[in-house]
């Protein structure tokens, strides 16, 4: 009887931990399921199989995705998803497909694209890699390619290897109507990349939705990790093998683009500060705030250009201050004949453009209703910053992007916090009263 009662306790506590086991593994099939079909809208997404461990990690591994309308395909080692495991354990299979979570992060490893054609990477490169990376990577004054861009074989020159990315996207639902997100991508030996702000949502319905959040203001960190000299010994072989005179140039060559498009100009003081982003080893911020706010799924299809037209942008190299970016009026007295001649020229071709482009038929323009308030649902404002110490905190300061990571020490004068940056984790301070407000998560 006694040998019965331990086999039965023994067959019940292996039932206690493969059952819940068992349900955490199918439920992660069903949240992939219901994450691909979010995506769904971008392209074709397939894998090779899931796995899950108990601390809410989720591994996707063998992707490859194909953009809509094109042929060639990303190729994606694994992608892990961190969410919380009492939503896997205890949530339905309708649930998990048709709802993402309050927050996340999931992270991209190994990205490359695949040689079973080339339409898309021709179309990113022709992209300047946006939005991947401002800027246009310096290719004025040094280009050979069209809309200020490499040639296909300066691209080759410039990549030697097939580039690879990583990519991490972390956000979390703050309150009813707000989503902070953060977007790193890593490229080995080319640069590291973050995009951060908050979404605004619609309204409060517990579905959460990304395409129609709306987007307003931009945060955006910039570290050069290897291309910048790379494109420098390139672009400075093709102006008399000086740097120098590439970086004046290159200046120049903006200056020209501005007159035409801008029908301004940088003064000497802005172009010095273009001039010295070109160097080795910078480290960018930029903070960009739309004049007008755009859904999401309009932003998608913004380019470059026109980004760059419809924000107020302010910048700050390395650890230098945000200064904002004021164009000047144009001085005709100091141009030459032939320059204004061609700028002239220049500004009639894009007349030309923006008339035909008028003539084509409008879609209806939307009205973007934005919503004031919210109760706080995942975060919580902390007043005692010591009780914070220790704890994952969002720390939101007077200039700059928003700071995520781990509170380490709180002196008189500083905080000092443990983040991400590049390929590991970095120990920075922040100082006290640049500080706005400090939160926790809830979850």
């Amino acid at each position: 009887m006694r040998h019965q009662t331990k086999i039965i306790l023994i067959i019940i506590i292996l039932a206690m931990v493969a059952i819940p086991y068992w349900r955490i593994n199918k439920n992660s099939t069903f949240f992939v399921e219901g994450l691909m079909g979010h995506l769904s809208h971008l392209g074709e997404w397939n894998n090779q199989g899931v796995s899950t461990s108990l601390n809410g990690k989720i591994t996707t591994r063998n992707l490859s995705f194909t953009p809509k309308g094109a042929q060639q395909s990303i190729n994606i080692q694994s992608m892990q998803v961190h969410t919380d495991i009492k939503k896997l354990l205890l949530s339905g299979s309708r649930e998990l497909v048709n709802n993402v979570p309050g927050s996340s992060t999931m992270s991209l490893k190994n990205i490359t694209f695949s040689g079973n054609a080339s339409d898309f990477s021709e179309t990113v490169r022709g992209s300047g890699y946006w939005p991947m990376v401002m800027g246009f990577l310096g290719a004025f004054g040094c280009a050979d390619g069209s809309n200020f861009t490499f040639s296909e074989q300066q691209w080759k020159q410039l990549f030697p290897q097939q580039p690879t990315f990583n990519i991490e996207v972390t956000y979390s639902l703050i309150d009813d109507y707000h989503i902070d997100f953060n977007l790193n991508i890593d490229s080995l030996n080319n640069w590291y990349i973050v995009w951060s702000g908050t979404l605004t949502r619609r309204s409060d319905v517990p579905r959460i939705t990304f395409d129609d959040a709306i987007i307003e203001t931009l945060y955006y960190y910039h570290v050069d990790q290897g291309f910048n000299k790379r494109r420098n010994d390139m672009c400075a072989s093709a102006n008399n093998n000086s740097f120098a005179a590439y970086r004046l140039n290159s200046a120049e060559q903006v200056q020209k683009y501005l007159r035409v498009y801008a029908e301004q100009e940088m003064s000497q003081v802005l172009s010095n500060q273009y001039q010295r982003s070109l160097a080795e080893d910078i480290e960018l911020n930029a903070i960009f705030k739309l004049r007008e706010p755009k859904f999401l799924y309009e932003f998608a299809h913004i380019d470059q250009q026109q980004m760059l037209a419809m924000s107020d942008i302010e910048v700050a190299l390395g650890e230098n201050e945000y200064q904002s970016i004021e164009l000047d009026d144009i001085d005709f007295l100091e141009l030459d004949m032939e320059t204004l001649r061609e700028e002239m020229e220049a500004k009639d071709r894009e007349a030309a453009r923006k008339e035909a482009e008028a003539n084509k038929p409008r879609e209806l323009l939307k009205t973007i209703r934005r919503t004031i308030g919210g109760t706080s649902q995942n975060e919580q404002f902390v007043d005692n910053w010591e009780q914070a110490i220790g704890l994952n905190i969002r720390v939101k300061t007077k200039r700059g992007r928003p700071i995520f990571g781990k509170l380490i020490s709180i002196s008189p004068t500083h905080l000092t916090i443990s983040t991400r940056y590049m390929r590991g984790n970095a120990t920075i301070t922040v100082a006290n009263k640049d500080v706005i407000s400090m939160t926790t998560s809830s979850r």
